[in-house]
């Protein structure tokens, strides 16, 4: 499930394609847009196709541009967002793996290409990226989170109890980490501890006024008998 919060990344990278250029990815598009006339101009009609909704023309503007400024990551990670926003997730992928093969030190694409791997079910993909893009930006919580749901998936335990503690520590009121956490200790036969933990997510998420993440919290603490 490609969330909003999950989106955020590439939101932002959306949003250097368009008019509202974010610092950490606008350089290369700038540079675009200042020695390639045909260039701007393709990311112009893109950014018009993408406000009217017209995400496959907007992709094969930007495809066209791309073409044009191969070396361009943002252009890349713009294109992996409209697919993914479809649901063309192996495309998505093999466009953010081309973002990323040309701004390895990026830490938005590291996150996507993760994201997106995990919902494919490569988390050993997954699981390397996520830890890229911590190492890139350590203050990650969605990041963290990736890491601790591949790991879970993957077996390891431990390091992903690790990768929740982490997360707890940048935002002591995300209720995906207590969520989470509350997962692994369900997993461990720790009902009540786990009760705990979800009944504090639910708080959470209902203030935010998440209802979908509520329902599926008081389905849990229905199968916990919480």
């Amino acid at each position: 499930m490609y969330n909003r919060t999950a989106f955020i990344l590439s939101v932002l990278l959306l949003g250097s394609i368009a008019a509202t250029v974010p610092t950490v990815a606008s350089a290369q598009v700038v540079v675009a847009q200042r020695t390639n006339q045909e260039v701007k101009q393709l990311l112009e009609d893109g950014r018009r196709m993408v406000d009217s909704g017209d995400y496959n023309g907007a992709i094969s503007v930007y495809q066209q541009a791309a073409s044009l400024e191969p070396k361009n990551a943002s252009i890349q990670s713009g294109i992996g967002y409209l697919q993914a926003l479809q649901g063309n997730l192996q495309a998505a992928l093999s466009s953010y793996r081309r973002a990323v093969s040309l701004n390895p030190n990026n830490g938005d694409y590291q996150y996507a290409l993760a994201y997106i791997s995990g919902n494919l079910g490569d988390n050993r993909t997954a699981k390397d990226a996520y830890r890229k893009a911590i190492q890139l930006n350590r203050n990650s919580v969605d990041a963290y989170l990736g890491l601790a749901t591949v790991l879970l998936r993957l077996g390891e335990t431990t390091n992903a109890m690790w990768a929740t503690e982490q997360a707890m520590n940048l935002d002591k009121n995300n209720p995906q980490v207590f969520e989470l956490r509350g997962t692994f200790l369900m997993k461990q036969g720790k009902r009540g501890d786990a009760v705990t933990l979800f009944r504090r997510a639910r708080e959470i998420y209902a203030k935010q006024g998440k209802q979908e993440n509520v329902t599926r919290i008081d389905a849990t603490l229905r199968q916990l008998g919480g």
